[in-house]
């Protein structure tokens, strides 16, 4: 029996920034969506507790958005994997409805 580590499946996305105020790295099979950001990117949505396979010109990475506040807003940068180029890219983290009371 061989057994998932989600360690070995991040260990291809590079050093990644931990910050838990951000959220946390995850295991690319976990990824609910894709996005591909560009040049021609300028924000991308996501809602706590999203997990998303970001594609970066071609460099990939998978995050959990396990953020400490809801409404918040952080330039890529604060996420992406080093030698990512982040495109001046802003990130918006909106409430998770499956959260509220």
């Amino acid at each position: 029996v061989i057994a998932f580590s989600p360690l070995a499946a991040m260990a291809h996305q590079g050093e990644m920034h931990p910050n838990p105020a951000f959220g946390s790295a995850a295991p690319a099979p976990a990824a609910m969506r894709t996005i591909k950001i560009s040049s021609a990117t300028k924000y991308v949505n996501v809602a706590q507790g999203d997990i998303v396979k970001f594609d970066v010109d071609g460099k990939t990475f998978t995050w959990l958005f396990d953020t400490l506040h809801a409404n918040a807003s952080f330039d890529f940068s604060a996420i992406a994997s080093s030698g990512v180029n982040n495109h001046g890219v802003r990130v918006y983290v909106a409430p998770n409805p499956t959260y509220a009371n």
